[in-house]
């Protein structure tokens, strides 16, 4: 439990990332069911089916932007160069990112929200 004692954003980051990655296996394999028993005349879609749609893609959102942050600070575009000398996690375009990161879900998650709605 020593991972948890110094929760940071990085570690925070690191944890959805996991989580979302197996939430999206999961989905792909109910998905895969779900449409075939919905071939068959087996199952109907339900209403509410939309609105877990929305949830989904916004996992997917975050699950993707996430990964390109990922690629970009192993790339070195989101650190400084010096990044042994000074914290990388503080770093202003790495900040950015974050930042924009959470702004790109939360709209996704209302834009689908939206677009069902509507």
């Amino acid at each position: 439990m020593i991972w948890f004692s110094k929760l940071n954003i990085e570690r925070l980051l690191a944890l959805l990332h996991k989580i979302t990655g197996w939430t999206i296996l999961g989905y792909l394999i109910v998905h895969v069911i779900f449409v075939n028993r919905l071939a068959h005349g087996e199952l109907t879609e339900p209403e509410i089916f939309k609105y877990f749609l929305v949830l989904i893609g916004s996992i997917v959102v975050f699950h993707a932007m996430n990964g390109i942050r990922i690629i970009l600070i192993e790339t070195g575009h989101l650190i400084p160069k010096h990044h042994m000398e000074e914290p990388w996690i503080y770093y202003k375009p790495h900040r950015i990112y974050i930042w924009s990161m959470i702004i790109v879900t939360i709209l996704s998650f209302f834009i689908g929200l939206y677009l069902v709605i509507r």
